[in-house]
C-alpha cells in the first residue's frame, strides 16, 4: 500500500530539485556569462540531469494527486471516469507548462540567453498556478510575494554546483572574480528573498502564532535549516572568498566542501518546503 502524502510529499521535492536545476543553471548563465562559457559543458549536465528529474517527479505527483482523490482506491483513480482528471486541475496545468519551459532551457535556452532566461521565469512562475497562492488571499499579493521568492531560491541555489565546477576547471582569475560578484549579488537576492518569505508567512498564517497548527509546525522546521543555509553561505562570503584571493588553491578546496555542505543543507530545505506545502496554511 502506497503512503499518499509521502508519494506526494517526495515527487513534490523532486519536482523542486529539478526545477532549481534547470531554471538555477539558466540564471547563472545569464548572470555571469564568461563563466558560464568555462563550464558549458557541466552547466548542461546540470540542466538535462534537472530535466530528467522532472520527468520522473511530475508523473509521480499525478500518480499521487488521482490516488488522493480516489483516497487509495487504485481502480478509482484510473477508472474511465477519473483517468485524467489530474491533468485537468492547476497541478497538471503547472506541470505541463513547467516541462515545456524546462526543454526550451536544455535544447536552446543555454545557447540563447534571451529566450532560455523567459523561459526560466515561466518556469519559476509556473509554481503560482498551484498550491498556497490558488487559495490563499489577497491572491494577487501572495503571488507576487512568492514568485519573488522562487526566484531568488532558484537563482542562489541554482548557482551553487556551477560555483563548485567553476573553481575545479576555469582559470583562478575569472572563477575568484565570478564567486566575489556571486558573492555580492547573493547579499541582495538573499534580502528579497527573506523579505517576501517573511510577508508570505505573515500573510499565510494571519500574522498570529499558533503553536499547535500543523502548518507553522512544518514552517518552524523549514526556519530551522533555511538559517543554517544562510550560516553556511555567510561563512562562505566573510572566510572563503577572501581567502580565494590569499591561497587559491586552499580557497577553492574549502569553498568546494563548503559548497556540498551548502547543498545538502538546500536539500533538506526543499524537502521540508514540499512537507509544508501539504498541510493548508492557517489563513
Amino acid at each position: 500500500m502506497i503512503d499518499v502524502e509521502l508519494l506526494s510529499a517526495g515527487s513534490r521535492t523532486l519536482t523542486y530539485v529539478g526545477s532549481v536545476a534547470v531554471a538555477g543553471a539558466m540564471l547563472f548563465a545569464a548572470s555571469f556569462p564568461r563563466a558560464a562559457d568555462a563550464i558549458a559543458p557541466e552547466l548542461r549536465r546540470q540542466a538535462v540531469a534537472g530535466f530528467a528529474l522532472l520527468l520522473v517527479a511530475e508523473p509521480l505527483r499525478y500518480l499521487g494527486f488521482q490516488l488522493a482523490v480516489a483516497e487509495g482506491d487504485w481502480a478509482l483513480a484510473f477508472g474511465p471516469d477519473m483517468r485524467w482528471l489530474g491533468l485537468q486541475t492547476p497541478m497538471g496545468n503547472a506541470a505541463g507548462v513547467r516541462l515545456i519551459a524546462a526543454a526550451v532551457i536544455v535544447f536552446v535556452g543555454l545557447r540563447v540567453h534571451a529566450l532560455g532566461l523567459a523561459a526560466a521565469l515561466i518556469m519559476i512562475g509556473s509554481f503560482l498556478l498551484q498550491g498556497h497562492t490558488v487559495s490563499g488571499e489577497p491572491r494577487l499579493a501572495v503571488a507576487a510575494l512568492l514568485l519573488v521568492h522562487l526566484a531568488a531560491v532558484h537563482w542562489w541555489l541554482g548557482a551553487l554546483l556551477p560555483l563548485s565546477f567553476l573553481t575545479r576547471r576555469a582559470d583562478p582569475r575569472l572563477a575568484a572574480a565570478t564567486v566575489a560578484a556571486f558573492s555580492a549579488r547573493a547579499v541582495w537576492v538573499v534580502v528579497a528573498l527573506l523579505a517576501a518569505g517573511i510577508a508570505l508567512a505573515l500573510t499565510l498564517t494571519g500574522a498570529e502564532l499558533r503553536p499547535a497548527s500543523p502548518y507553522q509546525q512544518r514552517l518552524l522546521v523549514k526556519l530551522v535549516l533555511v538559517a543554517a543555509v544562510l550560516g553556511i553561505a555567510a561563512r562562505n562570503k566573510m572566510r572563503l572568498v577572501p581567502l580565494l584571493k590569499c591561497d587559491y588553491a586552499l580557497g577553492a578546496a574549502k569553498l568546494r566542501a563548503s559548497i556540498r555542505c551548502e547543498i545538502a543543507a538546500a536539500l533538506a530545505v526543499l524537502t521540508a518546503s514540499a512537507w509544508l506545502v501539504g498541510v493548508p496554511p492557517d489563513a
